[in-house]
């Protein structure tokens, strides 16, 4: 029997606390264009609007976020199954005008996060870049963004 792990929507008592950190959804599913490959979608930072506005969150930098995938029932050395695949994302944020708190002002992108992404197929022992200084879109604020 595989066990699953659900994400949360605020629930749980101590991640609501976190709200940068809370993994709100994860969705996979078969690539439509290539049926032996999956797409991933992970969401992070609960219940955000546009009209939530005019303070956002944005993604740590000092949190790591991680997906870990099991392709199979392989126990490791330490006997516990090993993820077969963990990939992690690491931001890193650049305020160009910090004399405000403003994400976009004036039509402009005040706020800019990049992100790396790494992927270890070996429990974690060694990584490997595969995206590095990709731009994270800025928040949805709604006509104007």
């Amino acid at each position: 029997m595989l066990m699953l792990h659900a994400s949360s929507h605020r629930e749980a008592p101590l991640i609501s606390q976190d709200p940068l950190a809370d993994n709100t959804d994860l969705y996979v599913f078969r690539s439509p264009d290539d049926p032996n490959s999956v797409i991933i979608i992970a969401n992070y930072i609960p219940l955000e609007l546009p009209e939530g506005g005019p303070n956002y969150a944005t993604f740590g930098e000092n949190i790591r976020y991680e997906i870990h995938i099991k392709n199979s029932t392989y126990v490791g050395m330490l006997g516990g199954a090993m993820d077969d695949i963990t990939y992690r994302f690491t931001f890193t944020q650049e305020n160009e005008d910090p004399t405000t708190f403003f994400n976009i002002r004036l039509g402009m992108q005040n706020l800019k996060t990049t992100y790396t992404c790494e992927k270890s197929t070996d429990g974690g022992m060694s990584w490997t870049t595969i995206v590095d200084n990709g731009v994270v879109p800025p928040n949805n604020i709604g006509p104007r963004s």
